[in-house]
This record gives structure tokens, sequence and C-alpha cells, in this order.
């Protein structure tokens, strides 16, 4: 485990070799040094936001936490209703929804734009059209969008699968059927402190 220290210098010396490696990304022409600067990227992110995660739950993060806006992704209408609705007996108030990855990323993006980011993104693994694990390479190569906290919501539990969502920089994984007990599990320290 890294100390305060530690995880306070690697949170200011990644960032500008997260932008390093993207713009290596940018100028590979092969297929296969893209792809090799990809996963690079993708691992360097993932490290910064748990990086981040941590630095915030050590109590060093003085700004006061607000209520988070989260995406849910899915394209059954059924699930999102679900989602939506456990999140706000936890006590989310800005909950969106989106059908499917494609109109998420474009909701992401479009939130960032305008200075009003989500900052958590629950997100089905297989839909038609892109799949979550699609959505998540998308968001975490995007330089506007890689702090985003995305869980991946799914009823495979193989440890294949599990991995594969690690490798793309998963915040985290919400087995189907959801429940109360486990979001809140989950994504309780997500909520802002009550004062």
């Amino acid at each position: 485990m890294f100390s305060n220290k530690e995880l306070k210098a690697l949170n200011a010396i990644l960032p500008e070799t997260i932008s390093t490696i993207r713009k290596k990304l940018e100028l590979a022409e092969e297929s296969l040094e893209r792809n090799k600067n990809e996963a690079k990227l993708i691992t360097l992110v993932s490290t910064l936001n748990k990086i981040k995660i941590q630095l915030k739950k050590h109590g060093n993060d003085q700004q006061k936490q607000s209520m988070p806006k989260i995406l849910i992704v899915d394209d059954s209408e059924s699930m999102l209703g679900v989602a939506s609705a456990l999140l706000g007996e936890m006590g989310f108030t800005k909950i969106e929804k989106s059908e499917s990855a494609e109109k998420a990323l474009a909701t992401l993006l479009n939130a960032a734009e305008n200075k009003t980011p989500f900052e958590l993104v629950l997100t089905d693994w297989e839909m038609s059209g892109k799949t979550g694990l699609d959505l998540l390479k998308d968001i975490r190569t995007n330089e506007k969008l890689l702090e985003t906290a995305v869980y991946m919501m799914t009823s495979h539990s193989e440890q294949g699968h599990i991995l594969k969502a690690i490798e793309y920089g998963v915040t985290g994984y919400l087995l189907k059927p959801l429940n109360f007990k486990m979001l809140n599990g989950k994504l309780k320290d997500f909520l802002p402190s009550a004062e």
C-alpha cells in the first residue's frame, strides 16, 4: 500500500505520463503500436483513478463533495427503471439514463463539454451495437472522460469476464440482478457525507 506522500506524488506525475502516451497513441500508424499504447493508456488512467479514490478516502480532497451525476446505460428499459429506483432509494438525485453505448458516449462528451460531467457510469455489458466494454474503453481513452468511475453491470461472473473488465480499467463490477444491499455496498462512498 502507498503512503499518502507517495499517492500525492503519483497523482502529480501520472497526468503528464498519460498525456505523453495519448500523444503517442494519436501518432501511431501501426495497429500493433496503437494497441500497445492504448493498453498502456488504459492501465495508467485506471491507476490514476484508483489513486484519486484513495486520496479522497484519506481526506486529502479539501473540496466539499457534491451530489454526483450518474448515467445508467442499458438497452433494457426495465433494467434502467430498476437501477434508477435503487439509486434513488440510496439518496442519489442526479440520475440520467441511456439505452445504448453510442448515445451514452455522446451524452458523456456533451456533459464534459458543458463543464457538467458525470462522475459515475453504470453500464450493462451486453447491449446491441456497442457493448458496455466498448463504452468503458471509449471512456478510458478519452481525455475529457478518463476520470469517470465506471461500474459494469452483468449476469456473467466468470473470472475471464471480470479480468477483461479490469484490463479495460473498470472501477467496479455489479452482478445482476441488482439489489439495494449490493449497490449500497459498492456506491455509498459516492454519496456526499451528511452534515
